[in-house]
């Protein structure tokens, strides 16, 4: 297991997403156990904490258990990144709940990194990041107001039409395949500007969805904001 180190990148995600790549590889066969952490030391030269770190990212992502006094086994129904859905682009999703999607860009621009934003993609606070704002609907009905950050290297994406799957131009235009993250859920009430494009009175209570999401290789690729009402939409969103 060769790994590159590189000061500039969280080592434990540089070692998740190879351990990551091997399982969805097969080279680690579900239920099979894992490496020990002196031996994924040894490999790597990293410290205990880097490879605790490394395993834990997986155990959240669901393809790793771990049990006391055995280690690390691969669950027994992990799978490939593409057979993930949880964060398959929005389209994709109201199709799988038989609706009708539209998306329409609001605005598209860069904007500066703050709070659990900047920590996600490891900048520091007031860091350039691209933010694009689009309106989701749902058979003709607004259903959502989605700010997505992705970092400035995502740039060109501010002068594209950004009405389709943003998921498809980010693999088309620069290889990138969503892969795992973690979705944190709350609820808000509508802004004058929210209310607005929503449809919906000033501080009615909306469901907030934040997605953290990492690439296929376990670097950060982006995260979106989704204000939501509650009372247009009945779909299954997958949970990862």
């Amino acid at each position: 297991m060769n790994i590159r180190s590189d000061s500039s990148t969280h080592l434990y995600m540089e070692l998740a997403a190879t351990i990551r790549n091997r399982i969805v590889g097969g080279a680690y066969e579900n239920d099979s156990k894992l490496p020990s952490e002196s031996e994924l030391m040894a490999d790597t030269g990293y410290s205990r904490s880097t490879v605790r770190h490394a395993l834990k990212v997986l155990v959240d992502e669901g393809l790793v258990t771990t049990q006391r006094g055995r280690g690390a086994f691969v669950t027994h129904e992990a799978k490939p990144h593409g057979e993930d859905l949880s964060f398959s682009s929005y389209t994709k999703m109201m199709e799988h709940s038989g609706g009708r999607a539209e998306t329409r860009t609001v605005d598209a621009c860069m904007a500066r990194a703050a709070g659990v934003i900047a920590k996600f993609f490891d900048v520091s606070p007031g860091s350039p990041l691209v933010k694009l704002v689009r309106m989701r609907y749902l058979d003709d009905a607004p259903l959502c107001l989605e700010t997505t950050y992705l970092m400035p290297e995502f740039s060109p994406l501010i002068d594209e039409n950004l009405d389709g799957s943003l998921y498809a131009l980010l693999q088309d235009g620069f290889d990138r395949t969503a892969g795992r993250g973690h979705k944190a859920f709350e609820v808000c009430f509508a802004k004058q500007n929210e209310a607005f494009l929503l449809d919906v009175p000033r501080d009615t209570a909306l469901m907030l969805i934040t997605d953290y999401v990492y690439d296929t290789d376990g670097e950060p690729l982006h995260v979106s904001k989704r204000v939501q009402r509650t009372d247009r939409a009945k779909y299954v969103e997958p949970i990862g």
